[in-house]
């Protein structure tokens, strides 16, 4: 190789690395302003349970999801979760009422509250805070209940079938 090529290539891979940094800062995680989207939100959930009688059951839980998009890359793919609830039943009547953290692969976060539906077969929620680019984030969506069979006796496992609607500021 000759000097001449060997500093048109050293030029040439510092202008690519001098871009890489902005590309970094800029974000792995794209999507359009405002929008629908559809998402699969698989967790794993343990509970802490209080119950006195057959018609009592009062439980507090923690999931860790992530959430997955069919197909891969749309809005909301691959974000992770934590949530934190309550569930009651007290003599047939259901209530479920959560916070969950969202976090994207920038790190940024949405932060939701769920409220389940009185059938127990799913529920609705609304991200009332968002942090980095989701700041200032409107998002209203709505989930259905998929309970799979769990590995073991203390914790449950589902992948639970979500739609949004969501405008970025």
């Amino acid at each position: 190789m000759s000097t001449r090529n060997f500093v048109i290539g050293t030029i040439a891979l510092c202008a690519i690395a001098g871009i890489a940094p902005d590309m970094v800062l800029a974000g792995k995680v794209n999507m359009p302003k405002e929008g629908t989207a559809s998402f699969d939100f698989c967790a794993v959930t343990q509970a802490q349970t209080l119950s006195g009688v057959d018609k009592v059951f009062v439980s507090n839980f923690r999931g860790i999801a992530n959430l997955h998009t069919d197909p891969p890359g749309a809005p909301f793919d691959r974000m992770s979760s934590i949530c934190l609830g309550t569930y009651t039943n007290i003599k047939g009547r259901q209530t479920t009422y959560g916070v969950c953290e969202w976090t994207d692969e920038d790190g940024d976060k949405i932060w939701l509250e769920f409220q389940g539906n009185a059938d127990g077969t799913g529920g609705t929620y609304t991200a009332p805070l968002g942090a980095g680019k989701y700041e200032g984030l409107t998002l209203k969506g709505e989930y259905v209940l998929d309970f799979w069979p769990s590995a073991t006796k203390d914790v449950g496992q589902g992948c639970n079938h979500n739609k949004v609607t969501y405008r970025l500021r």
